[in-house]
């Protein structure tokens, strides 16, 4: 209970002040958002596509050891930065813990304008893994932020006044928000956090320009909803399915794409039956919000294994046909290719060791677990991955030139036992004791592997004896950017995996790095910040990272010679 005292004595004031006038901003319009500019990075991974790919090759493998920093700003405050820089016009919006939103010139760092919510004391302790933020989206002259106490605010681009601030879920029984919404044709989609407090999780759109609701879809299906067969009794109502990330778009099929939750709680016995949607994809209209089509990555998870991670879009040739793929690196260990026309399973590969998922069908994508890693009421067993997930929400990256997905992985386990829960609103709903644990053996944790995305065939790797958190960013000047919590951040060969540049910065590094170019300079950027779920919840494996320094800092580098 510390933690959550020490957090509840750190409210931030609201604050939104105009500092200086900045860049000329031109309205983000939907053309852009289907094809970003290349000098911009628009949204989350920097496309609807889900890639964190930049076609910008200023900064390429023969001069990128002569990247440095340019500006650097303080955040002024601690905890886990996750967030990644979003550009555009020259202006960079940057998220924080506790829901501060910066707005900077993107080439010199000064500041432009600032909002730092007032969050109330009672929240703090629903915030499961960090008080984080994940950033923003924009769209017209608009900069759309979500926040712990589960509200969607819409701000004026150019000055940060509050053009419009709705409430999306009630934030007292665990409806948070952590991650930056998906604007898609003028809607702005959000998810909620809770898998931990037994929410019922859902999704929903709001106008861009007024904040009106236009659709709201739960992810645990009610009474003469396609799924709720899948349910016992009442469970559905506390059973989990939080979409609490990101989702991505296809233009052309006119489908968004979301990942789902564990299921609430934890513990099996309590929920029997397959539990849809939770620990699933889905694709949905983004009109009207129906559900088109579903694929369950862990049925009757009892595991903690979210199926929230990012799918990237990308066409590839999988066994001798082309497959319009969607492509997921499950917290179950396994890697997943699925047809993005209706989530047809394609194909599965395990990418860190596993114990509890014996197999996954190759016809159907239904796992097999193992009895010996599976928990019950009353019976302790060790299975891999732990419930951090062989890939938590740490981004990959696809690069379209070299062929291959950038995986930040993580090899570990947990002992868990089933415990006896009852729900209860605002208080934690899991019926479980687990402890994260190394694997036995192994001389590593982290690891960032490049991998062929048409086989999960591993190409290169790089192994850390720590856990590793942030996101990957690649470019088409060869490289693939990464930042790891003993503070470096690093340029790798993105063919080879061959360290080309690294700099070591104030903390630990759990940031999503972008890229993007002012006045024909291209830059690069991540915030540095250590926190997350890793300290929180990493049990013994945190004294691996224990002395790591905290503070908040947004880094931005550039080559030597271009910012003479």
């Amino acid at each position: 209970m510390r933690l959550w005292a020490f957090m509840a004595a750190c409210l931030v004031v609201a604050l939104a002040s105009v500092v200086q006038a900045g860049p000329a901003y031109t309205p983000v319009t939907d053309q852009m958002l289907v094809k970003p500019p290349a000098g911009d990075w628009l949204m989350f991974r920097g496309s609807y596509n889900g890639w964190g790919y930049s076609p910008l090759q200023q900064i390429d493998t023969s001069n990128v050891k002569e990247l440095v920093p340019v500006w650097t700003f303080s955040t002024g405050v601690t905890e886990g930065h996750e967030a990644p820089p979003i550009v555009h016009d020259g202006i960079m919006f940057v998220t924080t813990p506790y829901n501060r939103l910066y707005a900077l010139d993107a080439k010199t760092g000064d500041l432009l304008w600032k909002y730092e919510r007032q969050l109330p004391e009672d929240v703090f302790p629903l915030v499961c893994c960090d008080v984080v933020n994940r950033g923003v989206a924009l769209y017209g002259d608009k900069v759309y932020m979500g926040t712990l106490d589960s509200h969607l605010i819409a701000f004026d681009a150019r000055t940060g006044k509050t053009v419009w601030d709705r409430t999306v879920g009630d934030y007292k029984v665990g409806e948070i928000i952590t991650s930056p919404p998906l604007v898609v044709k003028g809607k702005v989609i959000t998810g909620v956090h809770g898998g931990e407090f037994g929410v019922r999780g859902f999704l929903q759109a709001f106008d861009a320009e007024t904040g009106r609701s236009l659709w709201k879809t739960y992810t645990t299906p009610g009474p003469g909803e396609p799924g709720h067969d899948t349910w016992s009794g009442d469970a559905w109502m506390h059973g989990g399915a939080a979409p609490w990330y990101v989702g991505t778009y296809d233009p052309e099929l006119d489908v968004v794409y979301w990942g789902t939750s564990n299921a609430s709680p934890w513990l099996g016995e309590a929920r029997p039956g397959d539990n849809l949607y939770t620990a699933s994809a889905l694709a949905l209209d983004p009109d009207t919000g129906k559900i088109r089509y579903h694929f369950q990555y862990t049925p009757h998870d009892v595991w903690d294994y979210d199926g929230v991670n990012e799918l990237v879009l990308a066409d590839l040739t999988v066994d001798g046909r082309k497959v319009r793929a969607a492509l997921h690196a499950n917290r179950n260990g396994y890697y997943y290719i699925l047809d993005r026309t209706d989530l047809a399973f394609v194909k599965a590969t395990p990418f860190v060791h596993v114990s509890a998922v014996r197999s996954v069908d190759p016809k159907t994508g239904r796992p097999q677990y193992d009895p010996q890693a599976t928990p019950a009421l009353g019976k302790q067993v060790s299975a891999c991955p732990g419930f951090l997930g062989g890939k938590n929400w740490s981004p990959m990256a696809y690069n379209p030139q070299t062929g291959l997905l950038y995986i930040p992985s993580n090899e570990w386990c947990m002992d868990i036992k089933g415990i006896q829960v009852s729900y209860l609103a605002g208080q934690p709903y899991v019926g479980a004791e687990f402890e994260m644990k190394p694997v036995p053996q192994l001389d590593h944790i982290g690891k960032l592997q490049a991998v062929d995305p048409a086989t999960g065939r591993q190409v290169w790797s790089q192994r850390f004896q720590i856990p590793i958190w942030g996101g990957v960013l690649t470019t088409a000047g060869g490289l693939t950017f990464y930042g790891t919590p003993d503070r470096y951040f690093r340029a790798y060969d993105a063919k080879t995996g061959k360290v080309l540049w690294q700099f070591r910065t104030n903390s630990g590094v759990a940031g999503v790095p972008s890229t993007f170019e002012v006045d024909g300079v291209q830059y690069v950027a991540v915030q540095s910040g250590w926190g997350g779920a890793v300290p929180l919840w990493g049990g013994p494996i945190v004294q691996r990272v224990r002395d790591v320094p905290k503070g908040g800092v947004i880094w931005v580098f550039a080559l030597r010679d271009k910012v003479r």
